[in-house]
């Protein structure tokens, strides 16, 4: 269970003024003259930012009313599958090749038995003794 927080008078303080969008939000500043641009920080970090918010909740005061932005929702995590050895990942494709050839076996027995023979026969002689 969490504590009561007390928040320093300088927070507090901070909960009369209203913040403005360039506060609270990053802002894209654009030099004409070297025709690049480079992001500005906001002038009340997230953290304060959050500070500011659990603030207000705790004195009662919309966190809207002051010029504070919306909770955003988190995004949901995305998870990947392990990585697993090699022999783990192709595991699937190692036992349907076996058992493919398991259903063919009896034709491969089929057909070495008739390659022997046919070797066996090569090898016999034409001569009767």
């Amino acid at each position: 269970m969490a504590s009561k927080r007390l928040f320093s008078e300088k927070i507090l303080a901070r909960l009369s003024k209203s913040l403005t969008e360039a506060d609270v939000k990053p802002q894209f500043v654009f030099n004409e003259a070297k025709q690049k641009g480079f992001w500005r920080p906001p002038q009340v970090s997230l953290r304060v930012q959050n500070d500011l918010r659990k603030a207000c909740i705790q004195q009662g005061v919309d966190p809207l009313s002051i010029g504070l932005p919306s909770v955003q929702p988190r995004k949901p995590l995305r998870t990947k599958p392990n990585k697993l050895e090699k022999h783990e990942r192709t595991r699937s494709e190692r036992q349907e090749n076996i058992r493919k050839n398991l259903d063919k076996m009896p034709q491969t027995i089929q057909a070495w038995k008739e390659d022997k023979l046919k070797e066996a026969a090569k090898q016999k002689t034409s001569v009767p003794f």
